[in-house]
C-alpha cells in the first residue's frame, strides 16, 4: 500500500497543471481504498490473541506513521497543491466538503514546513529533531530518577497495612526504617493517607526535587518551539499549535480560562476553608500551631473530607455489566432514533467478542456494525474505541464498522461483573465513541467520525454522554439492583451528586492554572524561566502555596514538552465547558424532549464528522455561541 501511494504522490507531483480531478481526486481515491486495510492492521495489535500478530500491527503502525511524516514532508507534493488551492475559479466550483479537504491538505503540508525555501526546510528540520532529543531527555530524566526516602512505622501512621508488605526495610542506628520511592503507588497512597504532615512535607519535596536538570531541558524545548514557530510565519508556539483547532487563537482559550478563574476563585477559596479547619482541628488535637495550608496537605485533606461525605463502593450493586449494556443501549436507541441488533454466531476474532448491526429506528436502513469485546485476556489494551472502517458515501454508501475494547474481570458463575460508578461513567463514553463514529454521514473518509475532529472538540460529545451518568433522571434508566432489579435510591444518586461537586472549585482552579501557565510559556515572545513562572503562577490561581520551600514541579511535567500537548492543555477544559452547555442548556432542560435533542444532536454535529467546523457546528445546535454558564453553574459557582 505504501509503495502504491509513494508512487501516485510521485505522478501527482509532476503535474503541470493540477485541478482537483486530477491532483486531490485521486488521492482521496487511493486513501478510500487502503484505509480499511491501515484501521484492521492497527487495530489487531489491541485484541489479538498471538503476540507474533500484535508485533506485527505494531510493527505496521510505525511503518505507516513514518511513511504519513515522509508524506507532509514532501515539498513537491505540496506544491501541486498549493496550486489548486490558489485556484480560485476552481476552488469556487467545489462541494463545501471538497473544498474544506483542499484547504485542510494545504495547510497540513505547510504546517510541516513543505513551503519553506531549502535552506530554511533544513534549518526546521534540525530544529525538530533537537526538540524529539529534548522530550526523550525529559521522559529518560524522570524514569532515571527514581529516589528513595526513608521514614519509621510511626512516620508513616495512617497508611494501610498492605503498603507494608514486602516493603524493604533498613536498620537506621539501631532502628528500623520503611523504604518509600517516588514511583506513583508508592507517592499518591503516601499523600493520600500520611497522617503526619512533616512526613507528607519530606516526601513532597523529595518528589518535587528530584529532576532538577528538566528545567534547563523545558526552557530550551521553549526557546526552540518560538524559532520553530517563527520559521513558519507564526508570532508564538501557542498560535501555531491553536490553528487548526476550535479555539482557533491562544486569546480564544485564554478569554475562556479568565472566565473560569473569576468565577471558581471564591468557590475555591470557601472550598480550602473547609480544608483549613481540618487541618486546624487536626493540629489543635496534637498540640500544634498551625502554620497555614500547603500542597503537601491538598490530597490528604481532600481525601479525608471526600471519606467523611460518601463512598461509592456501596453502588456497585447497581451497576452489573450486562443491564449496564443494556439500558446503555435502550437509551442510545432513543437518542439518536436507532435500533440495535444483536448478530447470532458472528465471525469474530475471540469466543468473548459479540457483533451488533445498528440500523434506523424504522429497521429499513442499514447504517453499519460495531463489536463488543469487554473481558480481559493477556496483551489486551485497555478501553478503547476503534474504527476499523470509515463510513463515506461514494458512488454508493461504505458502511462504517466500529469496535469498543476493554479488559473487565471476567464473571463468577454467580455473580455478573460489577462495575464502579467511574467505570459505568467511561463505558458510557466510550459507547458514545462508537456511535459517534457510527452515524457520522461524509463524503469523504478523511472527514469521518472522531479522528478528524479538531483536539479541543473530540471529547465534547463523549463528556454529554459520559455526564449523562450523574443525572437522577438518566440513572433511574441505567442503574438496577443485579438481585432485586429495583432502581438505585434517589438518596444515593444525591448523595453521588454531591460527591461529585466536592473540591470541584479548588480541583479546576489547579487544571486552570495549568492551562493558563501553558500559554503563558508559549505565547509570549520573551524568554521565559518556566521553573520560577510556575511556581508564581501556581499560589496565585491554584490558591495554595509551597510554603516557600524550593521545588521544581514542572520538571517532573510531561505535558508541557511533549509535540502533542505544548499549549493544548486547555483543550479538556475547553471541551467540558462546551459539553456541560449542551448538556444543560439542550438534553437536560426542563420540558425539552430528549430524543428531539437527540436527533438534532445527531443531524448537525455527528453526522458532520470533521467535515465543518465545528465551532459552525456547535453554535448552530445551540443557536447560539457556546459559553461557560453551565459549566460554572454545575459546579456551584453560580456568580455569573
Amino acid at each position: 500500500m505504501i509503495s502504491k501511494e509513494r508512487l501516485l504522490l510521485d505522478e501527482i507531483a509532476t503535474i503541470e497543471t493540477p485541478t482537483f480531478k486530477t491532483a486531490i481526486a485521486p488521492i482521496v481515491d487511493i486513501y478510500n481504498s487502503h484505509e480499511p486495510e491501515y484501521s484492521i492492521n492497527r487495530f489487531l495489535q489491541h485484541v489479538s490473541t498471538e503476540k507474533e500478530v500484535r508485533d506485527a500491527s505494531t510493527e505496521s503502525e510505525t511503518l505507516e506513521e513514518s511513511f504519513k511524516a515522509e508524506t507532509l514532508l514532501r515539498r513537491d507534493v505540496y506544491k501541486t497543491i498549493r496550486a489548486v488551492y490558489d485556484n480560485e475559479e476552481e476552488m469556487d466550483g467545489l462541494s463545501d466538503e471538497n473544498k474544506r479537504l483542499v484547504q485542510q491538505m494545504e495547510l497540513e503540508y505547510r504546517r510541516k514546513g513543505a513551503a519553506l525555501s531549502e535552506d530554511e526546510f533544513n534549518e526546521l528540520t534540525k530544529l525538530n529533531l533537537k526538540l524529539e532529543e529534548l522530550e526523550v531527555s525529559f521522559q529518560r530524566n524522570i524514569d532515571s530518577r527514581d529516589e528513595k526516602t526513608l521514614f519509621t512505622r510511626g512516620e508513616l501512621e495512617g497508611l494501610p497495612d498492605t503498603y507494608f508488605k514486602d516493603r524493604e526495610i533498613r536498620d537506621i542506628g539501631g532502628g528500623k526504617k520503611y523504604v518509600v520511592s517516588t514511583c506513583s503507588a508508592d507517592y499518591y497512597l503516601l499523600m493520600n493517607h500520611a497522617q503526619l504532615e512533616s512526613t507528607r512535607r519530606a516526601m513532597f519535596l523529595v518528589q518535587n526535587n528530584r529532576c532538577t536538570d528538566n528545567v534547563h531541558v523545558l526552557n530550551t524545548a521553549i526557546q526552540i518551539r518560538q524559532e520553530k514557530a517563527k520559521l513558519l510565519g507564526y508570532e508564538t508556539h501557542a498560535e501555531y499549535a491553536l490553528e487548526p483547532h476550535m479555539a482557533k487563537t491562544p486569546q480564544a482559550a485564554y478569554d475562556m480560562l479568565t472566565e473560569l478563574r473569576k468565577n471558581l476563585t471564591e468557590l475555591g477559596s470557601k472550598e480550602l476553608e473547609q480544608l483549613e479547619q481540618l487541618k486546624r482541628s487536626d493540629m489543635h488535637a496534637v498540640g500544634k500551631i498551625y502554620e497555614g495550608f500547603f500542597e503537601w496537605d491538598r490530597s490528604f485533606y481532600a481525601n479525608k473530607l471526600s471519606n467523611q461525605n460518601f463512598s461509592t463502593s456501596n453502588l456497585r450493586c447497581y451497576f452489573s455489566l450486562p443491564q449496564v449494556i443494556r439500558n446503555m443501549f435502550e437509551l442510545y436507541q432513543t437518542l439518536f432514533g436507532v435500533t440495535i441488533v444483536e448478530m447470532e454466531n458472528p465471525r469474530v476474532w475471540h469466543e468473548d467478542v459479540e457483533m451488533y448491526e445498528l440500523w434506523e429506528a424504522d429497521e429499513e436502513t442499514f447504517v453499519g456494525h460495531f463489536y463488543t469485546d469487554f473481558f480481559h485476556r493477556p496483551g489486551k489494551s485497555r478501553i478503547s474505541v476503534h474504527n476499523i472502517r470509515s463510513g463515506y458515501n461514494d458512488e454508493t454508501r461504505q458502511y462504517p464498522v466500529c469496535a469498543i475494547v476493554a479488559c473487565f474481570a471476567k464473571p463468577e458463575p454467580s455473580t455478573p461483573v460489577l462495575l464502579h460508578h467511574t467505570e459505568v461513567e467511561m463505558l458510557m463514553g466510550e459507547l458514545g465513541r462508537v456511535f459517534q463514529n457510527m452515524l457520522c454521514k461524509t463524503k469523504l473518509a478523511k472527514f469521518h467520525g472522531c479522528k478528524a475532529l479538531e483536539q479541543d472538540f473530540v471529547e465534547t460529545p463523549i463528556q454529554i454522554l459520559k455526564d449523562f451518568m450523574w443525572s437522577p433522571h438518566i440513572l433511574d434508566k441505567i442503574a438496577r439492583h443485579y438481585k432485586t432489579g429495583e432502581s438505585i435510591p434517589h438518596d444515593l444518586v444525591q448523595q453521588l451528586q454531591a460527591a461529585k461537586s466536592n473540591g470541584a472549585g479548588l480541583s479546576y482552579l489547579r487544571q486552570v492554572f495549568l492551562a493558563m501557565y501553558d500559554l503563558a510559556i508559549y505565547n509570549s515572545a520573551d524568554t521565559v524561566d518556566a521553573n520560577t513562572l510556575f511556581n508564581s503562577m501556581n499560589t496565585d490561581i491554584s490558591l495554595i502555596s509551597c510554603g516557600g520551600t524550593r521545588t521544581f514541579v514542572v520538571a517532573k511535567l510531561g505535558y508541557f514538552i511533549k509535540h502533542t500537548l505544548a499549549s493544548k492543555y486547555y483543550a479538556h477544559l475547553w471541551s467540558q465547558v462546551n459539553s456541560a452547555d449542551i448538556l444543560h442548556s439542550c438534553f437536560l432542560k426542563d420540558g425539552i424532549d430528549m430524543s428531539e435533542v437527540g436527533m438534532a444532536f445527531r443531524t448537525i454535529v455527528l453526522e458532520a464528522g470533521g467535515s465543518k467546523d465545528s465551532m459552525d457546528g456547535l453554535s448552530m445546535f445551540l443557536g447560539r455561541e457556546p459559553n461557560t454558564r453551565a459549566f460554572l453553574c454545575s459546579l456551584g459557582a453560580n456568580s455569573i
